[in-house]
């Protein structure tokens, strides 16, 4: 368990991170910027719904360094600690966010935990098929849901997810789903054939 720590590097990035990510989201819970969109002009977006990027690129980075030939021969099991670890990572986001909220943000802060898991489980997704370039995914998501994911009149489409209302069922679902299938993903195939 020990190696697996060290390899991982969890307890100084994805902790570093993390507390970075738990700072901006307290100091940010109510930031709203006026950002473009190429089908409505410029909208308000809560920052925080950019947040989760930042624990995206730290558990890409952990479950990126791993030592492969120690893995390979290994009688741990080491595809469930990597997934605990990203249970844990969103488990804390989402306490994270019910902190934020409580101490008087907006809904976007209650959202942190949901906006989380999915882009996590978007990432864990893309890294079975592309490897490490994976980390790009969740940013790519993010960009894409802040320059094409509002219509005419500033309405919010059902699949970006990310700037949906905390009560939307259908986000709420899309973020479940994402993230069950990014942990099967991540317990079937740990290492994607590409990056051997």
């Amino acid at each position: 368990m020990t190696w697996w720590i060290k390899a991982r590097r969890a307890h100084t990035v994805l902790l570093g991170q993390f507390l970075l990510f738990c700072l901006l989201a307290l100091l940010w819970r109510d930031t709203v910027l006026d950002l473009p969109s190429f089908l409505a002009g410029a909208l308000p977006a809560p920052i925080v719904a950019l947040l989760p990027v930042l624990l995206c690129a730290g558990l890409a980075l952990c479950l990126d360094s791993r030592l492969s030939a120690a893995e390979a021969t290994a009688v741990r099991p080491v595809a469930r600690l990597d997934t605990a670890l990203v249970v844990v990572t969103v488990l804390a986001a989402c306490a994270t966010g019910l902190v934020a909220w409580s101490l008087g943000g907006t809904s976007a802060g209650l959202n942190l935990g949901r906006d989380t898991a999915f882009l996590v489980g978007l990432m864990l997704l893309v890294r079975s098929v592309a490897g490490s370039r994976a980390v790009l995914a969740p940013v790519a998501w993010g960009f894409f849901v802040l320059f094409l994911g509002r219509g005419p009149g500033g309405h919010v489409y059902f699949w970006t997810v990310l700037l949906r209302p905390g009560s939307d069922p259908i986000a709420d679902a899309a973020a479940g789903l994402a993230f069950a299938a990014g942990l099967t993903a991540l317990l079937i195939r740990p290492v994607a054939r590409t990056d051997s």
